[in-house]
């Protein structure tokens, strides 16, 4: 026991010459209070439900996309839109030389009354056959009957078949005025008025895009989404729900997008799909987020930057990140404080003259990810606890030089700090 004594002594001795040596405090005594100890703000760790965030790579894509292409071939006699512009759905767009499809139309009404002529003239010689025949005259004989009611048959289908020429047709002449299949923007026109243009050329005439809503396309990492399911089938993570329009609860990931100027789009979205399948390539899955677009803001092709929210962490501990340091190692570091034991705080009465009830030392902790200012931790700190969040700079140079594993401190109140700090007598 005084052996253990004598050392712990011995460590607070050399402690108290390392606090002196980083100027924490001059030595000097106040009045009936012992030499100064350095002051420090603490925080008490806490476990809390935080958003667990996925900052990711996007870009913006047209919720619905249209591509404008010939169904007939011939000369663009028109174009009736304004590059650039909204148009409706059902509106002209192009109008192409229509001649020779009128033509066509009109020599397949020709041919339609030629095969309902040709029917009406088998229907009643087929009539009449079978009215003879069932009078029991011996002028018909059944082959004559069975002739005559063949033709009719056949009449009958050259009838459909010209009714379905007239129709190709008039498809053909309706064809040759392009329209509008979706209301949207339309962009460049590929081709003007005079071009020749034909069915499954390659290139479009025009595409229609509608602007809002605007969607994204997130790429996430696959290995990522199956830690995150893994996490949440084990109830370290919570799945955030909404009830949608049907009644129905379903999964909600809502998502903010920063703008390639950095600024923040100032709608919120939400993930509206996952793609069940892994890019090859990429070893990615698709997201695909959907936003209010009525500014007009988002253009579709521009580059974002995704913070989606992924669900809630249960019970995470934190720290603010700019309290973590790092050693030479590698290893992340914190400087906590905590009430004195009554061995220490007699040692420290009798090598400094002052009854100390808070000491600080150093701890490692590990990272598990960032959280907007904070660290989130995966180990090292405990619910309880209290963390060093002003003047651990000056406790972290003093253990530098003590071969001591503890400082004493004196705990103060964030307020009575800056005041002591304005005041010039803080350390």
């Amino acid at each position: 026991m005084k052996k253990r004594v004598k050392s712990i002594q011995s460590l607070l001795a050399l402690s108290v010459a390392a606090l002196v040596l980083t100027g924490c405090f001059s030595g000097e005594k106040k009045e009936e209070a012992g030499m100064q100890i350095p002051s420090v703000v603490v925080e008490q760790v806490e476990k809390r439900n935080i958003t667990v965030e996925s900052e990711l790579p996007g870009r913006t894509i047209a919720s619905v996309m249209a591509e404008v292409r010939p169904q007939v071939g011939g000369i663009i006699l028109t174009q009736n839109f304004e590059e650039g512009s909204s148009v409706e759905e059902g509106q002209t767009l192009y109008q192409i030389d229509s001649a020779i499809y009128e033509a066509n139309l009109r020599q397949a009404k020709a041919g339609l009354e030629r095969a309902k002529a040709a029917q009406y003239a088998a229907k009643m010689r087929a009539e009449r056959m079978n009215s003879l025949r069932s009078s029991g005259s011996k002028a018909v004989s059944a082959q004559d009957v069975d002739d005559a009611n063949a033709a009719l048959a056949q009449a009958n289908a050259e009838v459909y078949g010209a009714e379905a020429q007239v129709k190709n047709a008039e498809i053909n002449v309706n064809y040759s005025k392009m329209l509008a299949p979706i209301s949207g923007k339309i962009g460049k026109s590929n081709f003007t008025q005079g071009a020749l243009v034909s069915p499954g050329q390659p290139l479009e005439m025009a595409v229609i895009q509608q602007l809002n809503p605007m969607r994204v396309d997130i790429a996430y990492s696959a290995a990522e989404y199956s830690d995150l399911q893994r996490k949440i089938k084990s109830g370290v993570y919570k799945s955030q729900t909404r009830i949608d329009q049907h009644g129905k609860e379903v999964k909600y990931h809502p998502v903010r997008i920063f703008l390639e100027d950095g600024s923040l789009y100032p709608e919120t979205g939400y993930i509206r799909f996952e793609d069940p399948t892994v890019d090859l390539t990429t070893g990615s899955i698709l997201l695909q987020a959907e936003f209010n677009n009525d500014e007009g803001a988002l253009l579709p092709g521009m580059f974002v930057k995704t913070v989606v929210e992924q669900g809630i962490e249960i019970g995470a501990v934190t720290v603010p990140q700019r309290i973590l340091t790092q050693d030479l190692s590698g290893k992340s570091k914190v400087i906590i404080a905590r009430k004195a034991d009554a061995e220490e705080r007699a040692m420290m009465k009798e090598q400094m003259g002052a009854d100390v009830e808070w000491v600080a030392q150093e701890r490692s902790v590990v990272i598990s990810r960032s959280h907007s200012t904070d660290w989130v931790l995966a180990s090292g700190l405990e619910e309880g606890e209290f963390v060093v969040t002003r003047g651990f700079q000056l406790i972290q140079m003093a253990l530098q030089r003590s071969p001591s594993p503890i400082i004493p401190v004196e705990v103060l109140t964030e307020d009575v700090y800056t005041k002591a700090i304005l005041e010039g007598t803080g350390k």
